[in-house]
């Protein structure tokens, strides 16, 4: 993983900082918590070549709701990682502002990616609460898991949960207020998360009609609740 680390970093000299755009979408998910100054996007060049099986995910959440649901066992590459403060990202995914309309409109999908890996920057960035480190979270995969999945029991704090999944809590509440801003799932991850990040938002500045999903067919209506 390290050699991994410094072999991108060499790959990707070129770095951009957060748009604006991205920066008033941070500022409703993690607030001042995030120092967006010190966050830096890349093209990462080798990041989609590192390919990873995992069981197909119940059509259970958001994220996975509005994709088509999967089946059998799902071959995947990595789409982003992060070192400290940087995001790589694979070539197919990266773009030069990822919430260039934000916030008349948005793409869900870059937005719930672009959370998730954020939350890794905050983690690496409050280190000496969080204890994270690229080493941990990278530990948390292997072959055949799923560090991503969560459940959302009621007795569980954020700190309850793992880093990866500490990520996919922040990116399910995206897409979760996004489309259903008063579902019960919504509000449950609102309560988990807000305690951590007290500037969050509980509802979505984008209207319905400014939000696109790549599947056509994904439901909306009560999807979280």
């Amino acid at each position: 993983m390290l050699r991994l680390a410094l072999l991108i970093l060499l790959l990707s000299a070129c770095a951009r900082p957060l748009t604006p755009g991205e920066r008033n979408f941070v500022a409703s998910v993690h607030g001042p918590a995030l120092d967006t100054s010190r966050v830096r996007v890349h093209r990462g060049a080798l990041i989609g070549n590192l390919t990873h099986e995992r069981p197909a995910r119940p059509a259970k959440a958001c994220r996975e709701r509005i994709r088509p649901e999967e089946t059998g066992t799902v071959k995947g590459s990595i789409a982003a990682l992060v070192v400290f403060n940087r995001i790589f990202y694979a070539k197919r995914y990266f773009l030069s502002d990822f919430l260039a309309d934000y916030p008349e409109a948005m793409q869900l999908e870059d937005a719930m990616l672009l959370a998730h890996e954020l939350t890794h920057v905050w983690q690496w960035q409050q280190r000496e609460t969080t204890g994270y480190h690229p080493f941990l979270a990278a530990s948390e995969h292997r072959p055949g898991g799923d560090p991503y999945l969560f459940e959302l029991d009621a007795d569980l704090t954020f700190d309850d949960f793992g880093y990866e999944q500490q990520g996919s809590l922040v990116e399910e509440f995206v897409c979760c207020r996004a489309l259903d801003p008063d579902g019960d799932r919504t509000r449950r991850l609102y309560d988990i998360l807000k305690p951590v990040f007290p500037a969050l938002s509980p509802r979505s500045p984008v209207p319905q009609d400014g939000i696109a999903l790549f599947w056509s067919q994904a439901p909306r209506k009560g999807i979280c609740s």
